[in-house]
Parts: C-alpha cells; sequence; structure tokens
C-alpha cells in the first residue's frame, strides 16, 4: 500500500501566500470556469480588482459579486486563505486534536480567532444530521493503521 500524505513543508511550499491558496481553490471550485454561487450561473463572468485585489468575479446574470470564498467556510473572514489550509492541515494530522491556543500560535492569529476557524472547520466536517460524521470512501488512515480499500 502506497501512503500519500505531505509534510507541513511541502504544504507550505504549495500555497506560501495568499493568491497561491486562491488559485488552487478556484482550479478545484471551479475547474477553470467560475458559476455564480447565487444564480448558478456560468455565462457572463468577468474579473474584477477590487480593494486593489484579485479574484472577484462580476456575475453578468444577477450583477453580484463574488469570490471563491462566496458559500463557504471562508466567507466573511479576514484570514488569508494559505492559513485558512494551514489550519485544515494542522486539524486533520493531529493525533489528540489542535486547540485554539495551540492553532494560534502557529497560523500567527489570535486565540480567539483559531477558535472561529477551528469551529467553522469542524462544522463543514459535519453531516447533514449533525453526528459529526464524514463519508469516506477507500483507504482511510487512522492513528497510523489502514482501514478500508480492498
Amino acid at each position: 500500500m502506497c501512503r500519500v500524505t505531505i509534510s507541513a513543508h511541502q504544504l507550505l511550499e504549495m500555497f506560501p501566500n495568499e493568491e497561491a491558496a486562491r488559485l488552487h481553490l478556484e482550479q478545484k471550485r471551479w475547474n477553470g470556469s467560475p458559476s455564480c454561487p447565487k444564480c448558478q450561473a456560468e455565462t457572463k463572468q468577468y474579473k474584477q480588482k477590487r480593494y486593489g485585489k484579485a479574484g472577484y468575479y462580476l456575475c453578468g446574470a444577477c450583477g453580484k459579486v463574488y469570490t471563491v470564498r462566496t458559500g463557504t467556510i471562508f466567507e466573511r473572514s479576514h484570514v488569508p486563505l494559505h492559513k485558512w489550509l494551514f489550519a485544515i492541515f494542522q486539524l486533520v494530522t493531529a493525533c489528540k486534536g489542535l486547540s485554539s491556543v495551540q492553532l494560534s500560535k502557529e497560523i500567527g492569529v489570535t486565540q480567539k480567532t483559531a477558535w472561529f476557524m477551528l469551529q467553522r472547520i469542524r462544522k463543514a466536517h459535519k453531516d447533514d444530521n449533525g453526528t459529526g460524521g464524514i463519508t469516506n470512501k477507500g483507504i482511510v488512515e487512522a492513528y497510523e493503521c489502514y482501514l478500508g480499500g480492498t
């Protein structure tokens, strides 16, 4: 069995800044053709620069401005996306969980911000009935043992 994982150093090389993380998330979410999260229109999307930043889109159908953050756990957060991705990595690779105090030290934010981020990440991992389980397919590594697969 081939173990597919990356180190924290590799993650930081992949996403050294906000721009790299944004481009990666845009590719994963839209696969090169942005669609409006409000009206689901895929045509007439216009790139814009707002507040001196790239990554804003204007929907030609409904006129709403949106980003890759719109409708996700990253929405209305001022924390850079590369810090969000590192926080998710830290949480899912921690054997005994991750405290907001520890996360705040790891990514350079306040404890209150780290707590907010952890709450959003945990909420995103809950299933529809709120029990907190994620359906995984294929091979899952938990505490360095392999479960599932054939």
